[in-house]
């Protein structure tokens, strides 16, 4: 398997790359600037590139899996923790819809549910992230992180439809694991799921749905 990793350069796409290399599945780590591309290859990247629209399109075309980190936004270059960016995802499941790719995880937000008045919205409701996927004839993932920390990680979480403790905490590793589990875990498939620490083995808890 060949797995597209964008947003490689924020602070889960790094880890995402390392359990991938674990899995000795292969990555393309698409990253915001030159500088990055030798440390996501020193933590396993098979290759890394910046972000280019013509560039990527080639790249999903010869790759079986994207892995999404919607708090990066590899075109403004920043590897901060925002809003879905609803744009940028559009421009990503486009692409990858044309070049074939069949599977898509991405990493959303627990606070991504936003109102119909909110000014973070920059396209229509029916555009967003979970609603395009759908319509892209993708097997999707959503995984939608309770606040991300630093802490180790534990291999160990919560796995719901819904998080109601909005205090609730997960470190970015375990994100991380969650996303590339995620990637042949046929209990997940078209499906979107919120994690965050817990007690039970990522793989086991993947199994509630």
């Amino acid at each position: 398997m060949k797995v597209v990793v964008i947003g490689a350069n924020g602070d889960v796409g790094e880890h995402v790359v390392r359990k991938l290399a674990e899995k000795n599945i292969e990555s393309l780590a698409v990253v915001a600037n030159e500088n990055q591309i030798e440390d996501l290859k020193k933590i396993g990247a098979a290759n890394a590139v910046v972000y280019d629209e013509q560039n990527l399109l080639s790249q999903l075309q010869s790759s079986d899996a994207v892995i999404y980190l919607t708090g990066v936004n590899p075109k403004k270059h920043t590897s901060k923790t925002v809003m879905v960016d609803h744009q940028s995802v559009s421009d990503t499941i486009q692409l990858a819809h044309k070049s074939g790719v069949k599977r898509f995880v991405m990493m959303s937000a627990v606070k991504a549910e936003e109102r119909e008045n909110d000014q973070s919205r920059t396209i229509a409701a029916k555009d967003l992230p979970e609603d395009m996927l759908k319509g892209a004839n993708f097997i999707y993932t959503v995984v939608r992180p309770g606040q991300l920390t630093d802490k180790p990680g534990t291999e160990m979480v919560k796995a719901t439809n819904k998080i109601h403790d909005r205090s609730a905490e997960i470190p970015r590793e375990d994100a991380a694991a969650v996303l590339v589990e995620s990637l042949e875990h046929e209990a997940v498939f078209n499906k979107t799921i919120e994690v965050s620490s817990g007690d039970t083995p990522i793989h086991d808890a993947l199994n509630l749905f």
